[in-house]
């Protein structure tokens, strides 16, 4: 008798085969959920550390670049420091000889124009100033796991950074010298004028010297500064006052250290060398104070024609916050709860010692008459062009501007938060004192933020 399989069992075989083919299909797909979910994730993370790495090697090769006068011995000390950070950082599988050829042989095509500066490695490129730092890591590669399956063997990633160095001094470094002779004096005169002898502390020029200091302009792009390193300088002079010297300036202690010129850092270019010595500017360098209080150059405002507290003086709206608003509850105490006119303050500051502490808030920080003056080693400024050595730097607070001034007087004499004398519109500033502010009267904050080794930070843009 024979036996025949009913077509119920043929069909179930049938379905048997198809189902092995469908759970293949699936096994790939599920494979491929795995590759993208594993190596993709992985890939990501990868990429996560190689961006950490690009962004910590660009920060700690802008550091190394600081008050470093060599600018070639800056960028090669920068790249070495990027590819041992990044090294570290990235942990790639590689020898460090490996890595080393990584990066000889890195290139950096989508490089903005502003990085023209190299040491060996295209992937590590700096401005024509050494104002900013671009590091583009080199390839990392990386095998996959499960996106194998699909013809993936290998992940490569990289990761760029850029960094800009910026100064971090409140109320800038202003283009006027205090010479060691004037350090004590509670009251100085910033720029001086040929006539007012008989306006203390401006009792007319030192031997062809006004007060003003011929300091260059590396060039700031934060600021809109364009780089000037020679010849005399009226417009960079008026941006130094409006709104302080364009890059950082170092300190000495020693008056006789090797030169280390601001005009020979600024043709060298390099941004944050630090440079102790600068020059007096000689003549009179007609308008500069005025413009650069009053004025402004282009689109910067006057250094005074700025803030919350404004009044009209002689057709112009000017900062009128007398520096006793800026006093904390000890220095009202100090100098008197209703003080309110300049001999008041001088006076007040004058009997100050290091005893009485911090007297001022950190609010004067924003004030537009608060900024920074360097100190000289030397006693006086000399005879019209004189190199000077930066010994430190000190806070001032612009206090007096004289008007229109003569042998015999000025037509204004204005003190903020006194009331302004009526007159003629058709005069301008020729001279200005400042108050000499006792470093520790400031808040600790204040004065970390000042010029000096420590004025830049570091702005990382990508």
């Amino acid at each position: 008798m024979k036996t025949r399989l009913a077509p119920v069992v043929q069909a179930a075989r049938r379905e048997d085969g198809a189902s092995v083919i469908i759970l293949a299909l699936m096994l790939v797909v599920l494979l491929s959920f795995a590759a993208i979910a594993v190596d993709a994730a992985a890939a990501w993370a990868l990429h996560r550390q190689g961006q950490s790495g690009a962004d910590t090697g660009a920060v700690a090769g802008a550091l190394l670049m600081s008050d470093q006068p060599d600018p070639a011995q800056a960028m090669e000390d920068a790249e070495t420091e990027v590819k041992r950070i990044t090294y570290s950082t990235i942990s790639p599988d590689m020898t460090p000889s490996e890595w080393a050829a990584a990066w000889s042989s890195c290139t950096d095509p989508g490089k903005p124009t502003e990085f023209t500066q190299t040491h060996s490695s295209d992937c590590v490129s700096f401005s024509s100033n050494l104002d900013r730092i671009r590091v583009h890591t080199p390839d990392v590669p990386w095998k996959t796991t499960f996106a194998a399956v699909m013809g993936f063997n290998e992940v490569q990633t990289s990761a760029i950074a850029e960094v800009s160095i910026v100064l971090d001094a409140n109320g800038g470094v202003m283009p006027f010298g205090m010479p060691a002779n004037a350090q004590g004096d509670t009251e100085i005169c910033l720029k001086t004028g040929s006539n007012p002898k008989n306006v203390a502390p401006c009792d007319g020029p030192d031997t062809g010297n006004f007060g003003f200091l011929d300091i260059t302009q590396f060039g700031n792009s934060a600021l809109g500064t364009s780089t000037q390193c020679t010849g005399g300088g009226t417009d960079r002079l008026v941006r130094s006052i409006a709104q302080g010297v364009d890059h950082p300036l170092g300190t000495t202690p020693d008056p006789a250290a090797p030169s280390h010129s601001d005009r020979d850092a600024c043709n060298d270019g390099h941004f944050t060398s630090g440079p102790y010595h600068l020059t007096t500017e000689p003549g009179n360098v007609a308008q500069a104070l005025n413009d650069g209080y009053v004025d402004g150059v282009g689109t910067t405002p006057g250094r005074l024609d700025r803030g919350n507290n404004r009044t009209p003086v002689r057709g112009h709206m000017l900062d009128d916050e007398p520096l006793w608003d800026h006093l904390n509850t000890a220095g009202k105490d100090l100098c008197g709860w209703s003080i309110s006119d300049h001999d008041d303050l001088i006076d007040c500051l004058a009997a100050y010692t290091v005893a009485d502490g911090v007297i001022f808030n950190s609010d004067i920080i924003k004030a537009p008459r608060f900024g920074w003056v360097p100190l000289f080693h030397e006693a006086t400024l000399g005879n019209g062009s004189t190199t000077l050595t930066i010994k430190e730097f000190r806070p001032v607070y612009i206090q007096t501007t004289l008007w229109k001034c003569n042998a015999s007087g000025c037509d204004l004499e204005w003190n903020p938060g006194e009331g302004v004398s009526s007159g003629s519109n058709n005069v301008e500033i020729e001279a200005s004192t400042a108050v000499n502010i006792p470093p520790a009267a400031l808040p600790q904050k204040v004065r970390d933020e000042g010029p000096g080794s420590s004025d830049v930070s570091y702005l990382l843009s990508k």
